[in-house]
């Protein structure tokens, strides 16, 4: 399958499911992004970028990418931030390994060795996609409490 269309179904693909809690919340999905036809492929293409999946991130790195997303006005408003507080206050989360590193720098880490990164991304795509994510991790980040 082309890169091109690799992503394109990617996109198609991400109905988030958020999957970290016991009982599975569900998160915003990348619904309307697939839309965005050829400009999304020659932004990603060559890229070797895999497809994000928030229900697979480790808390760590959820709270990291809170951190990233708020600090880079993808999420607006005092509950983001207050979640992010809250999160980080967790007992057992690690704030000090890759994981959350890898967050606070835009990067979800999807296992296996495994990234995508936002930081990476370009132009509109790079705002519509970053915003979804960080939707979708702002609801993750809420089934962690």
């Amino acid at each position: 399958m082309k890169k091109s269309n690799r992503f394109l179904a990617f996109l198609a693909a991400l109905p988030l499911t958020a999957a970290l809690a016991a009982a599975p919340a569900h998160a915003e999905g990348f619904g309307g992004l697939g839309g965005l036809g050829g400009d999304a492929s020659n932004l990603l293409s060559g890229s070797g970028m895999n497809a994000p999946s928030v229900s697979s991130l480790a808390p760590s790195n959820v709270t990291g990418l809170l951190g990233y997303c708020v600090q880079n006005n993808y999420l607006q408003g005092n509950s983001p931030t207050t979640l992010l507080s809250s999160l980080k206050q967790k007992a057992g989360l690690d704030t000090t390994g890759s994981q959350y590193t890898n967050g606070q720098n835009g990067i979800l880490d999807t296992g296996n060795g495994n990234t995508f990164s936002l930081a990476t991304l370009k132009g509109n795509l790079k705002q519509k996609v970053t915003t979804k994510v960080c939707n979708a991790v702002l609801k993750q980040g809420k089934s962690l409490l």
